[in-house]
């Protein structure tokens, strides 16, 4: 049992009115903002999940001033992407996938092992597409063994059937047909971003849910059914973003080519990294004359 007196809380409460305090006055600029830029626009707001979190406690205590009628505030994808490719690491940890990867000269082993905590989004991911053609690949094999080598014809299997026979069967079966289910999931949510299909984007969300809740990841199952929650009300609460949203517009096209569609909080982080790069803010600060010519 622990126990908090008045004095140890303290801190705790006036380090949550300043984050509060922050986020409000951040949603403040940015309404402000959209106001100056498109009159009559609602604003949209996308956050990764702790910042998300703050943001709907702030909508859900101030609703006359910052109510979800007032503005939306959305779970950025590319943070989901992260937690959905760290829920493929924790349920395959101690599986031999690590140590296929560096036999089979897929990865070194620093590298397959860091995908255990998606560390890289991109090879993470990679690697995972890798994963799930080989495994649907022997999944199919195995099925066409199964009907060369039936004696009667009479009893063959239909495949949901056959597959749902050997996953009784074999425990290990299971095991990886569930990680391939889930990679496709995955893979299916990342689809959605890059195709700019929002009805996909709220279904591959729904089903993503479930798996959060079987792995502990407890904020990713407390605040992801909010965000599909607020999504699915978009047409009653924000038609006019619902709309906008059902274009494709819910993601970032930094170009025409397709397949091509990135987050809103993949675009800051892009964005982030522009500027503080050696050309950007970085530059700037480790040079001089730059300094001595702003002043």
């Amino acid at each position: 049992m622990i126990s908090l007196s008045h004095t140890s809380l303290l801190p705790l409460f006036l380090e949550a009115s300043k984050s509060v305090a922050m986020m409000k006055h951040s949603i403040d600029v940015v309404r402000k903002a959209v106001a100056f830029l498109n009159p009559g626009q609602t604003p949209i707001i996308c956050m990764d999940q702790p910042l998300y979190t703050l943001a709907k406690q702030i909508q859900w205590n101030w609703p006359e001033t910052y109510g979800e009628d007032k503005l939306v505030v959305m779970f950025g994808p590319l943070h989901i992407e992260m937690g959905a490719l760290r829920l493929l690491g924790e349920l395959m940890e101690d599986s031999g996938w690590v140590g296929a990867l560096v036999q089979a000269n897929v990865a070194s082993s620093g590298t397959a092992e860091s995908f255990l905590k998606a560390s890289h989004v991109g090879k993470t991911r990679r690697a995972h597409q890798v994963t799930a053609c080989c495994l649907y690949i022997l999944l199919q094999t195995a099925y066409q063994h199964y009907k060369d080598n039936l004696v009667n014809e009479n009893t063959l299997l239909s495949y949901q059937a056959w597959l749902d026979n050997r996953c009784l069967e074999s425990s290990q079966f299971m095991f990886w047909h569930k990680v391939l289910s889930l990679e496709l999931l995955v893979l299916t949510f990342v689809k959605s971003v890059r195709q700019a299909n929002f009805p996909l984007y709220v279904d591959s969300l729904t089903k993503l849910v479930p798996w959060c809740f079987a792995l502990n990841h407890g904020n990713y199952a407390r605040w992801l059914p909010v965000h599909i929650r607020d999504m699915s009300s978009l047409p009653e609460v924000h038609p006019d973003v619902f709309r906008e949203f059902s274009d494709g517009k819910f993601v970032v096209l930094k170009t025409n080519r397709p397949f091509s569609a990135i987050g809103i909080d993949h675009a800051h982080e892009q964005a982030n990294a522009l500027v503080k790069g050696d050309c950007g803010a970085v530059g700037l600060t480790e040079d001089p004359g730059c300094l001595l010519a702003l002043k």
